[in-house]
């Protein structure tokens, strides 16, 4: 009878946890930072490291989650994947995790990766699935890049319905090229297409945030 007992308030109490851990998914935020190394903006990479440094991980609590891709020639592919961490939720361990994501951002800033095309689509479908396999109530991507696509012969990017559902997309430090200056008509469509596309395919919002140090602000109101 005492062994019956033990068996079944040890199954309530793995019960209780496994119910905490769920729950707890959704207080959870999940970020996707992508990073275009293609033509003039590769030269943007160390600022876009300290953007995220001093934008986006300070925001983060224990239990939220970063995916850091790069957007090249050919961005679905699971080596676009340039780090990822879920910081534990014990402060300690969580503050080295933080260092230590600085430290390869740094890394990754000062390396000498550079594409001749630009995937934009293919890494956003695949932080798409990334930020969907963590569950997480509050889902984001930010998309640090011109908005200028160039995809390699061959290669289909099609969204679906619900590809970014639930998701809240911002095109951060979005640099203005030559035809944009000479016509800012230019420009002003490439986002406008984008925006469609991203909303007609289940985003939550869309935005464009010219302005670096208000990352924080769109964070805060989107949570």
């Amino acid at each position: 009878m005492e062994k019956i007992i033990t068996r079944i308030l040890l199954a309530l109490s793995v019960s209780v946890v496994v119910s905490a851990c769920t729950d707890s998914k959704e207080y959870e935020t999940s970020f996707c930072a992508l990073m275009d190394i293609s033509g003039t903006y590769a030269g943007e990479k160390a600022n876009v490291a300290n953007i995220i440094k001093a934008g986006i991980v300070p925001e983060m609590i224990p239990g939220d989650s970063l995916f850091l891709v790069k957007i090249d020639s050919n961005s679905y592919a699971e080596e676009n994947l340039v780090t990822k961490l879920t910081l534990d939720y014990r402060p300690t361990k969580a503050n080295t995790q933080k260092l230590a994501i600085a430290k390869t951002l740094d890394k990754f800033g000062r390396g000498n990766a550079k594409s001749r095309l630009t995937d934009i689509s293919g890494a956003l479908m695949l932080c798409s699935d990334y930020l969907k396999a963590t569950k997480s109530g509050t889902q984001v991507m930010f998309v640090f890049s011109d908005m200028k696509e160039e995809l390699p012969s061959g290669v289909v990017r099609k969204f679906a319905e619900d590809e970014f559902d639930g998701i809240d997309i911002a095109a951060m430090n979005v640099i203005k090229l030559t035809d944009d200056s000479a016509n800012p008509e230019v420009y002003r469509k490439r986002i406008k297409k984008w925006n469609q596309r991203i909303v007609d395919s289940g985003a939550r919002s869309w935005n464009t945030l010219i302005d670096a140090t208000k990352i924080q602000e769109f964070i805060y109101n989107v949570k």
